[in-house]
Order: C-alpha cells, then structure tokens, then sequence
C-alpha cells in the first residue's frame, strides 16, 4: 500500500538522521527522551519508554524553535495530528490518526490544560475547545497521548488529549519578554515568574497581554486585543499534595473563514483577496437580534472572557490507600463574528463580486465545570484506581447572520442586491435564513471508572473502563420568523429591514445518551532502552447538541445510537531511548462510526462510516557538539466505509493526508542557538466526492536567539519562509476550469523579533 512505501522512505530517512552514534559521555548516565515523565491520559504516572500507549511531550524550547502563529501551530510537532493552523488562534480543525473532520472542531481530541478540558464537547459549532486556550510562557511541557487509555482518561477524547501542563514555581525566578511583528502588525507582552514559598509551599504567576491586527489584512482594525492571567500554588506535605489554579481570559483574536479563488483547472487563483495576508473582513457594525434585545458588534474576530478557579488535592489514607479530588469551575462567554463567502459572481458589469454572510454568534454561556473523586490503592504487583466524574457543560448560543454584498475589488466596495441599502441586508437568504438561531442546553455527566495497572519484571500493562452517561436538557429554535423591525435603531424600517430575522417558537430537548469505553495495553521492556507495546481500545464522543437537532423527536427525544460517535482502534510499536537520541514506531488501526450531525457551512446533514490505518514515526538526536533533529511523520490510509446516502464510499474522506512532517534540525551553541521547522503535508481532497483537490504544501520557517548576557535575549523568527501558499478547507464538490470556489489557505511569510530578560 502507499503509505506502507512510504512509511519505509520516512522511517530509513529517520534512522539515518538518528545513526547509531558514539556518545561523548558515560553510557551510565539517565535516560533523557525516555524518561519523560508522562502523566497525561494514565491512571498514573510513567514514563514514555514503559508506557503502553503512544505518548509525546514538547519542551517550551522545542516550541520556541517551531515559530508558532497560534497555539494550533504548536501542535503541527506533535505525531499523529493533522491540524488545519488556517484559521487563526480560534475555532481549528484538528483531526488525529485519519479519525475524521465531519464538522469541524476536535470531535475525538480533549484539548486541556493540567488535566482539565476546556470543554466537556470539542466540536460545538462556534465554539471549538481550542477557542479557550492560549499557549503562553507559563506552559511548562506539552503532552500528547493517540488512542490506547485516551478513551477512559478523559470524555470524548478516544483519538487521544492534548494537554498543556502549567509550570509550578519550585525554581524561583522568571522571565518577561516583548514581541513584535516585523512585516504585519502585532505586538505582544508576556511575562512568567515562579517563587518557593517554603519548603512546603510554591507558586507560579504568568500571562501575557498583545494588541494589533494580526498577519492578515483587517482593514486598519485592531483584531488581536486582549490578556491572559494563570496562577497555580502548589503544596507538598508528607502524605499528600494540594494545588490551586487560576485563569482569567479576556482575548479577541480573528478568526478566518474561507475566501473567494478561481479554478484555473490545475490550481487555485486569487480574485481579490490575496491568498497570503487577505479577508473578508468587514470591520463594520453588525445589528442583531439577541434573546435579551436588539444588539451590535462591532468589528471581526473571536471575543472570549473566560474565568477559572480549579482545585487538585491528594492525601495518602493508608500506606497503600490514596484519595484524590479533582475540580474546576470556568465561566465562560464570548461572541464569533466572521464573513464567509456564500456566493462568489460576476454580474458581467462590476467584476467578481462576494455575497456574504456574516457568521456572528453569541456565546451567552458556556460554563463548565469538572470534578473527580477517586481511589488508588497500590498493591505488590499491581494498582488500582476507582472513581467517578460529575461534569456539566452549558450551551446557550444564539446565531444571528446578516448579509453583505461586496466587490472584490481592494476597497471592498459595497453595492445593492434585492432589498439590500448600502451593501446590507438584514437576513440571510442566502443559507434560506436558517441562521437565526437559539440554543440553551445543559449536558451533565455522570461518568464511574476503574483502571488497574501493574508491571511483572519487564512486561508492565494496563486496563481502564468507564462508563459515560449523559443527560442533555434544553430547548432550541432553529426556525426563524421574518418580520419588519427596525433593526439598526435609526427610527426608520428601511427597505433591507422588511424581513428581519427573528426567534421562532422553542422545541425541548430531553434525553439520554449511555456507552461504554475500555481499553487495554502491554508494554514489554526489551533492553534498558528498547521496548515494544500494543493495545486496544473502544470508546467514542458524545454528540454536539447543536448538531444533532435534526434527530430530536417532538416529544425532545432520540435514539440513543443516534447521539454519540463510536471508535474501536488499535496498536503496535517500538520505542528506542538512549540519552541523546530516540526513535519510536507505531502501526495504528482504526473504525469510525458517527452519527447524523448538522455542518453550519455546506448547511447539510452528515453520517458517516471510516476505516483509518497508517504508521507514525518521531525520533530526535543530538550530537555533542550541539547540532540536533527532531522529527516525525505519520502515513494514514483511510476510507469512507458507509454513508446515509450510499455516496462517496471507498473514497478518501475529506481533507485526509495521506502524509504529514514535521523536521526540526537546530544547532545549540553557548551564546546561542539557530533551527528550522519544516512541516508538510500531502495533497487533499476537499470533500467526500473525491472531485477537487488541495495541492500538497511544504512550509518552513526559521529560528534563531543570541545571549546579549546571561539575563538578556535577543530572538527572531519567520514563519514560511518561502511564502508558499497552501490550502487546508474548501466548500465545493467539484469545480470547471472559470469557476469560483471558497478555499481557505494558510497564513503567507511572517517575521517577528523577541527581546526576554530572565531573572
């Protein structure tokens, strides 16, 4: 198979970038890549060569040398993932192992931060997990786990979690820094700083404040504004631990949707917005209609205030008994606002013209919270760990989507269509206006588990279940009433106000979505640095209750397969871990059964079936002299097994790579230090049918810092290098040699100087 040839090529190029080396220091010296202590999706600690899972962790050095343009980009170093970086610091899609992207968001990957998710659901529409956390200097390790225990760690996570784990000031000291954009308009404040309080007691302190228009054109508007606070105190005592956490967001960044192209019939052409720095971006006032009254937004982007309290303690009851309790209140609320292009024409007069809709949804409360209580008791060869979760996760969102209509020309020029006045219509007919829209659910969940783990000489091995169960309550509106209002508040009802989006009456949501999710893995330790492991694991994600709608009964009930996604996957690998140098190995195997879920921009209903299988590959070496690589690649065959329609099956499924790679080659000095990142990714097809195709693309971008003293750092990067341009979404099926289409493509060259003091 092609992915099997290829994986061959990749993995012959890894072991000669990771050759069998001499080593200029003594070979009894502590593992370094193995070692790791990895604590993210286990039922315990352990550490990356003795864990039966795949499992990556990334120092802020490693991302510091990546240039990341968003927290999304950071994760391009992680094996496995395919994430679309196309879309700003909000709202990516990210997909893991050929486990699809149906409707965008993270359906199957828990995004966290110390072991807490951001959200109960990844993939609510407008309001993606990812939207709710901002990598920043406080960030101490970022750990991954792909499938294996993913599935009964955490909720609706059995592709795997992202978790970014928080530094907790056992060191004292810190570190501010300064950032600004050399070639686009950005400038961003960070600081951190950790204190040992006692010898019991430590804290750590960071966060970060940026300002300006972010590496795409926004019209003059200020579109990246906002802060990010964390704190965390930590105290250790003879028989146990408590930690406090805090966050507070308050951070608008833009949000991009696709843009307007022409297909030429081998590629893609711009048509008036350029595919490197260009949008859609209106920043305009926006009137909407809000469940408490009429309102406006001004202005594009992604408006998030989030405030977090959480809480970790343990306490060792008996010798071989510990208790632990886990909790986290966030209160969330925010608003996304973005122009996507409904419909690209030349009226044969004006050129190409854009009718858009303006995609402005109210996020009113999207509270959650999080608790855990649980047991561990360690025994002679084994551990057990029994507990339960008690989540709750709100939904109140309202869509509101007016429509514009604009030249695509460079001054965006508004003109009249139908019943619009000065470009605006105040509706939505191009989506039928289905787009005035109210959600108020409650999902709360009761979640018992178990997980027993044990080790006899070299075979260590785990085993964990959890049973999920979910209420969800709620009432929703989905069909909108037109009327005249005078919506813009000028006293008059205009001509583009006769037929004004309004609320239609409320049906209720009540009902229950029950499954299970286990797993179990070895993990057989070779030699002192070579292992071997496998394991499987069935599990699956709840259901976004805005995207299951359309299976809701009058009486607000469902058929409980019809609200939940099912995955069974397995594995097999090999790990190699000596000092300066690793190399790991994975064979993964995958089904995907999803249910009928409701996709905002093709406004259609989805219900697929997957069968996903490939090798990923990661290895890092580093010679003596300072000069290193990091590396890997992941090689996915999949395809559409099923389909409500009995469409497209035996296809790839959209936007599925059949490669990915990440190579980070970097050279360490005394004073300083230079690198690259070079990230690719294999052609695409934009959707099920096959038809259209996305280019494959390389990227790559550059690092380097200096040590003005010990204290001061001077550093810089430029991220794509070569200006190539790539595309990651698409809405068409297929295309003719003239048409127009609506593609979404990757950020052009961007460069940035850094300037930290340590101390």
């Amino acid at each position: 198979m092609k992915f099997f040839r290829r994986a061959l090529m990749v993995s012959s190029a890894l072991a000669a970038a990771i050759p069998a080396a001499s080593f200029a220091q003594d070979a009894s010296e502590p593992l370094e890549e193995g070692d790791v202590i990895i604590v993210t999706g286990v039922s315990r600690a352990t550490t990356k060569l003795e864990s039966p899972s795949s499992v990556t962790a990334i120092s802020p050095e490693q991302i510091e040398r990546a240039a990341p343009r968003s927290t999304a980009e950071l994760f391009r170093a992680l094996p496995g993932i395919q994430v679309e970086p196309s879309s700003g610091d909000a709202n990516t899609n990210l997909k893991v192992r050929g486990l699809p992207i149906s409707s965008g968001g993270s359906r199957y990957v828990s995004f966290q931060e110390d072991g807490f998710a951001s959200l109960l659901i990844g993939d609510t529409a407008f309001a993606t997990a990812d939207s709710f956390i901002r990598y920043d200097r406080t960030v101490g390790s970022v750990q991954s786990i792909r499938g294996g225990s993913a599935s009964t760690a955490a909720h609706n996570a059995p592709g795997g979690i992202i978790n970014l784990i928080s530094k907790t000031g056992e060191e004292q000291g810190g570190q501010v820094a300064f950032t600004s954009g050399l070639n686009y308009e950005s400038f961003r404040g960070d600081f951190e700083y950790g204190l040992p309080i006692n010898e019991t007691w430590s804290a750590h302190v960071g966060g970060f404040y940026r300002t300006g228009e972010g590496p795409r054109e926004t019209f003059g508007a200020n579109v990246e504004e906002g802060y990010q606070i964390k704190a965390n105190v930590r105290g250790e005592f003879e028989r146990g631990s408590v930690q406090f956490l805090f966050k507070r967001l308050d951070d608008t960044v833009p949000t991009y949707l696709p843009i307007p192209a022409r297909f030429n019939g081998n590629g893609f052409e711009e048509v008036g917005v350029d595919f490197n720095d260009g949008t859609l971006f209106l920043n305009t006032t926006d009137f909407a209609n809000r469940v408490d009254g009429v309102d406006a937004v001004n202005g594009d982007g992604f408006e998030t205030e989030l405030t977090s309290i959480g809480f970790v303690g343990e306490y060792d009851v008996l010798d071989w008994l510990n208790a632990s309790v886990r909790h986290r209140s966030a209160f969330i609320e925010g608003n996304f606002a973005s122009p996507f292009p409904a419909n690209v024409f030349d009226d044969g007069v004006n050129g190409p013209s854009v009718e858009i809709v303006n995609f402005n949804t109210q996020l009113r409360d999207f509270d959650n919270r999080f608790t855990e209580l649980a047991l561990t008791g360690e025994f002679d060869l084994f551990a057990v760990k029994a507990g339960v979760s008690f989540d709750r996760q709100n939904i109140n969102a309202n869509w509101n989507f007016n429509q514009y209509y604009r030249r695509l020309d460079s001054s965006r020029t508004p003109f009249d269509q139908g019943d619009s006045v000065g470009g605006v219509l105040y509706g939505n007919p191009a989506f039928e206006n289905c787009c005035t829209r109210d959600y108020d659910f409650e999902v709360d969940l009761v979640s018992p588990f178990v997980a027993v783990t044990g080790a006899v000489g070299a075979l260590s091995w785990d085993i964990s279940y959890r049973h999920n169960e979910y209420d969800v309550d709620g009432t929703f509106a989905e069909a909108a009433v037109q009327a005249p209002q005078d919506i813009n508040g000028d006293g008059v009802i205009g001509q583009n106000e006769q037929a004004v989006n309004d609320f239609g009456p409320s049906r209720v949501a009540n009902y229950d979505v029950n499954f299970d999710a286990w797993s179990a893995g070895l993990n057989y330790q070779v030699t002192d640095d070579i292992a071997l492991f496998a394991n499987y694991a069935e599990g699956g994600s709840v259901g976004s209750p805005d995207r299951i709608t359309g299976s809701i009964d009058a009486n607000g009930a469902i058929a409980n397969s019809a609200g939940w996604n099912s995955v069974e996957q397995w594995e097999i690998g090999f790990k190699f871990s000596r000092r300066n140098m690793s190399f790991f190995a994975t064979y993964f195997n995958a089904d995907t059964s999803e249910a009928r879920e409701f996709e905002v921009t093709t406004q259609t209903f989805i219900q697929n079936a997957f069968e996903a299988q490939g090798v990923e590959l990661e290895g890092h070496y580093e010679h003596e002299s300072g000069l290193g690589v990091r590396a890997n690649a992941t090689f996915t065959d999949s395809d559409i097994t099923g389909s409500a329609s009995g469409a497209n099956i035996g296809n790839t499924p959209r936007r599925q790579a059949d490669y990915l790679f990440n190579v980070s080659p970097y050279y360490n000095h005394e004073r300083f230090t230079i690198g690259a990142n070079i990230f690719g990714t294999d052609s695409v097809f934009v959707q099920d049918s096959n038809d259209l195709e996305f280019d494959s693309y390389t990227v790559t971008s550059l690092y380097a810092s200096y040590d003005l003293t010990d204290s001061l750092r001077i550093s810089a990067d430029i991220n794509n290098l070569f200006n190539n341009v790539g595309f990651t979404e698409g809405q068409e099926d297929s295309a003719a040699p003239g048409d127009f289409v609506r593609i979404r493509p990757i950020n052009g060259r961007t460069a940035s100087i850094s300037v930290s003091y340590q101390f």
